[in-house]
């Protein structure tokens, strides 16, 4: 018997991912609408966005589901998916006190020394092969690299880059501390 609820139960979900998915393609243009203030602060291309709109759809959906409020469909959905926009674009980590930005800084009068190689080994003890990989490259440019070059690099998605990033910067400050 639980078996047969549990089919069910699959089948109802399924349905519902359908759904969902063609309401964000029939309803691209909104979705581009509702995001289009945090686009560019994002690190995903535009696939990743309506990926995104898409499991905001089936949330929603389920929410109008169990409050029975099938015609607030769209109410749901415009909260639930800029939320998910606003975290999207915040980036890696926000900034938990700003009063350490609005210091003043100090003139720097010693020079910059470089991190010796055995520091940077150390520091790159705690993140994986690929991530070393990565950090390694990024320490041989000249110049500032890009989520783009990074990807472009590595044969990558932007996205996966991002999280590449991201995962490794969570590593070496969890280990420098």
């Amino acid at each position: 018997m639980t078996r047969a609820k549990h089919y069910q139960q699959q089948i109802f979900s399924r349905e519902i991912w359908d759904t969902a998915m063609h309401w964000v393609n029939t309803n691209k243009r909104l979705v581009r609408q509702i995001a289009s203030p945090y686009v560019r602060f994002m690190a995903g291309e535009s696939e990743d966005l309506y990926q995104e709109a898409t499991i905001s759809a089936y949330n929603a959906l389920i929410c109008c589901m169990k409050n029975g409020q099938r015609e607030r469909f769209v109410p749901f959905f415009r909260v639930i998916f800029k939320t998910n926009c606003i975290k999207l674009a915040s980036g890696i980590q926000t900034v938990h006190c700003l009063e350490e930005y609005f210091l003043p800084l100090q003139e720097e009068t010693a020079e910059k020394v470089e991190p010796e190689a055995d520091q940077i080994d150390q520091v790159l003890q705690a993140v994986s092969k690929r991530q070393r990989q990565i950090c390694l490259w990024l320490l041989e440019q000249p110049t500032p690299v890009s989520t783009v070059d990074i990807a472009r690099e590595f044969k990558v998605s932007k996205r996966q880059a991002y999280r590449l990033l991201s995962n490794t910067l969570q590593r070496i400050s969890g280990a420098t501390q």
